[in-house]
């Protein structure tokens, strides 16, 4: 099998496996802080996570092409991404907030399933950052700031539940809002 990392040709030996996801481990282990972008398996872009890809016989392929990244790199572009989307995560926050004070529930409820899709997405990418790059900030203050987003959370589906808008109003403009603000200075102090 012919492997290509970045679009470089490799002859290392060392780069042996009975399947596609041993030879990926070696090579990953020969590129510390690295991860792997994209797979080609002789010019067909395939999928480097999925079992059908991984279990792939390494005498069955003809070229095997890599594309490799650092992690710092991805780090930094996540870092960047977090903090552009809570320059729009707030904002949301208080247009639902009005939203539901001046009675447009639909409207408002449109941006409120937005939000919470926006939290999800948030929470995976700062736990993605904290986690790879072993930052510690303080674990008490990190579970802490978890507990009060699962009570707010908690707080926000019953009052959306019992169609309480001037509740779910006033939880995200009061609660919501200092919360992530909070996030913005927490996130500036991070340097990827």
């Amino acid at each position: 099998m012919k492997i290509s990392i970045n679009g470089t040709e490799t002859q290392d030996p060392s780069f042996q496996g009975e399947t596609l996801e041993e030879v990926l481990s070696v090579i990953l282990k020969s590129h510390p802080d690295s991860y792997i972008r994209r797979v080609w398996l002789d010019g067909q872009e395939v999928s480097s996570t999925t079992q059908d890809t991984l279990k792939t016989s390494a005498a069955s392929v003809g070229l095997l092409e890599l594309e490799l990244a650092h992690l710092k790199d991805l780090l930094a572009n996540n870092l960047v991404n977090a903090r552009e989307y809570l320059e729009k995560l707030i904002p949301g926050f208080q247009e639902a907030a009005d939203l539901f004070r001046m009675g447009n529930e639909q409207e408002a409820n449109k941006y409120y399933l937005q939000i919470l899709d926006g939290i999800d997405w948030f929470s995976q990418v700062v736990m993605t950052i904290i986690n790879a790059q072993e930052i510690k900030p303080e674990e008490q203050s990190l579970e802490n700031r978890q507990k009060k987003l699962t009570n707010l959370m908690a707080q926000m589906l019953k009052a959306n539940q019992n169609q309480d808008w001037v509740l779910l109003a006033d939880l995200l403009e009061y609660e919501m809002i200092p919360f992530y603000t909070d996030w913005q200075e927490i996130l500036s102090r991070i340097n990827a």
